[in-house]
């Protein structure tokens, strides 16, 4: 046992652990100290918590805005594609993923690897205890870390999937047991199997928490980084990702999913859930190092960070400028105004499209201070003595940016200047997965999906406050700047009254795809840039809400829209080299345009496209 409880603390630097700090010096000299099994345990769960998956690491996020790269901002259009995205398709049997080849290494590419090596510890705390149990050692204190270890390892493996489509499962993380080459799973069965856990440790976690002695249960609390020990908040979080996993799933296992969803729906979390990162000071712009995280990648690639029309247009609803009894409520905390004379008297919002046949006539050169222009994927910036030809960065004090970013940009005091707390879940999640539920009868919520629509519109503007108005470094600003990027919350009449904008529009739209156009455009507005992932994985389920068309900006050229949306990402060429006995099995299906097993058979023709952009070219 000693000797598992030293390997394991050469492993895992000292840094991941989240105990006091006498015994972190104690655990520098092992010879001195030896961990009881409950610190080393629930050492690795915290390890768990603060990897990638949950912090969104600089660097993550560095190479999901960076333009030379497909990504899931620009793929799913949360920001602006980029002119090497653009020509990507163009040059690559115009949109042809059949026999498109992509080669280079980016962030989404790696996160099939990093499933397995960063949740590494899932499969050293099921050996520690089984080695507890092997020698008789009472396990009431820690197996709670195991069953939660459970939950994160699962809550990743099903991204993994969405991404992937067949991925090593049941036999992955058995390398104690010299199962080096796993095999490629049924996804399908992967999700099975992890909605069935998933109802399963939801069930047990009270009873197992209760077992706990009362230092354990304080141990928990501290390492606990999500939730501080309090086990309901587990429950609603699992019962939430079991939602999520079972509407995922609902359009080939319809009659399956029912009996969970319904046992999930009976208690879901009723606050937004998150937690404060814990690398907070790592993050800020000028940090030193490869340390930070989400905030620091977005500051560096700002310039990618412009609101596409797929979201503006369904936010700011009328002209360009914006009116608060008539437009979203949440467009000032998601979005930088635009203000020509510093005041607040008119603040105006634009967007920007993925038609170049509309930006073409935006590129002209007018006097500087005079409408709307675009210079091929950054604007220019009208203020006296800044480039012209790039963007200004949040470096810039606030009163520079809402005087300069005529394209609206995701508000920077939000999103990157912040110490804004990391989501789990939202309750606008929530709402808007009830919402479908409702919709498609896959069970009783008790109210109808016009109403969780309405939950969803005032429970996302709770959230965009909050995180609008988390601490920030924005720096010193006028009082009408601050009143535009850091806006006092609207009453509850205005959004009440937005929230039934909505849903009337929601309850007058005929038909279930009409009425799925709107619910996902709510939640395109909500997750935004900060949900990527789980956009491309409901914009591929769905086909919802429709992107505008790509147009190309290489002269003479055209684009098929309809063979240009990545259907899956493909498994790294290190599966092919490694272990190619089990990646043969699925190499026929490994490829970028065949669609996860969850899309429907009726969705997989039809096209993620508009006919036409949004908002026709300017004159």
């Amino acid at each position: 046992m000693k000797k598992l409880i030293y390997i394991l603390l050469i492993a895992f630097p000292l840094t991941w652990f989240s105990c006091t700090n006498e015994l972190d010096r104690y655990w520098e000299d092992p010879s001195k100290y030896t961990p009881q099994p409950d610190e080393v345990v629930s050492g690795l769960f915290t390890h768990m918590q603060k990897t990638r998956f949950w912090l969104e690491d600089y660097g993550e996020w560095y190479w999901l805005l960076n333009y030379s790269i497909f990504e899931m901002p620009q793929v799913t259009a949360l920001v602006p594609y980029s002119e090497s995205f653009i020509n990507h398709f163009a040059s690559d049997d115009y949109g042809d993923l059949d026999k498109y080849v992509y080669t280079a290494n980016g962030n989404t590419y790696g996160r099939f690897s990093r499933f397995y090596t960063d949740l590494t510890n899932y499969g050293l705390i099921r050996d520690e205890i089984k080695e507890l149990e092997k020698y008789g050692n009472p396990t009431d204190d820690v197996v709670i870390y195991l069953r939660l270890a459970t939950i994160l390892k699962n809550v990743v493996a099903l991204q993994t999937v969405d991404l992937f489509n067949s991925i090593p499962y049941f036999e992955a993380f058995n390398g104690s047991q010299a199962v080096f080459f796993p095999q490629y799973d049924d996804p399908m069965e992967i999700y099975k199997s992890v909605i069935e856990e998933y109802k399963t440790i939801a069930a047990e976690l009270p009873g197992i928490y209760d077992k706990m002695s009362t230092g354990a249960k304080k141990t928990f609390e501290t390492q606990d980084l999500f939730f501080k020990g309090n086990i309901n908040k587990w429950v609603q979080y699992i019962n939430s990702q079991n939602l999520n996993a079972c509407v995922r799933v609902s359009g080939v296992a319809e009659e399956y999913v029912k009996p969970y969803i319904t046992e999930a729906i009976k208690n879901l979390p009723t606050e937004d859930l998150t937690f404060t990162s814990p690398y907070l000071n790592e993050c800020r712009v000028g940090s030193s190092g490869d340390g930070g995280i989400i905030q620091r990648g977005r500051y560096e690639n700002y310039y990618q960070m412009a609101i596409p029309d797929v979201i503006m247009t369904r936010m700011n609803r009328g002209g360009d400028e914006f009116d608060i009894n008539e437009d979203d409520p949440r467009l000032p905390t998601i979005g930088i105004g635009f203000t020509p004379d510093g005041t607040t008297d008119r603040v105006e919002y634009y967007g920007v499209s993925m038609d170049c046949e509309r930006l073409r006539t935006q590129r002209i050169n007018l006097p500087v201070g005079e409408g709307r222009r675009w210079n091929v994927t950054i604007p220019l910036d009208p203020t006296p003595g800044i480039s012209h030809s790039n963007v200004v960065y949040p470096s810039q004090p606030m009163d520079v940016m809402v005087q300069s970013c005529m394209w609206t940009y995701y508000n920077p005091v939000t999103y990157v200047l912040s110490e804004m707390p990391l989501r789990i879940v939202s309750q606008a999640e929530t709402d808007l997965l009830l919402a479908e539920v409702a919709l498609k009868n896959l069970a009783s919520t008790g109210k109808t999906a016009g109403v969780h629509i309405n939950d969803a519109v005032k429970h996302s503007t709770d959230y965009w406050y909050m995180m609008n108005h988390a601490p920030n470094y924005a720096g010193t600003m006028s009082n009408a700047t601050q009143a535009i990027v850091t806006p006092d919350k609207p009453s509850a009449v205005i959004i009440g009254n937005y929230a039934n904008k909505i849903q009337s529009e929601f309850d007058a739209a005929s038909g279930v795809e009409d009425k799925m156009e709107i619910l996902m455009q709510q939640k395109y507005i909500h997750l935004n840039i900060s949900g990527a992932y789980e956009l491309f994985a409901e914009l591929r389920r769905t086909r919802h809400p429709k992107l505008e068309p790509i147009t190309c900006i290489i002269p003479a050229k055209s684009l098929i829209n309809q063979t240009m949306m990545l259907e899956r990402f493909t498994l790294p060429p290190s599966e092919r080299a490694n272990n190619f006995e089990q990646y043969s099995k699925v190499m026929e299906d490994d490829k970028w345009g065949k669609p996860i097993f969850w899309v429907p058979q009726s969705k997989i023709s039809e096209t993620y496209f508009r006919p036409a952009a949004i908002k026709p070219a300017l004159p």
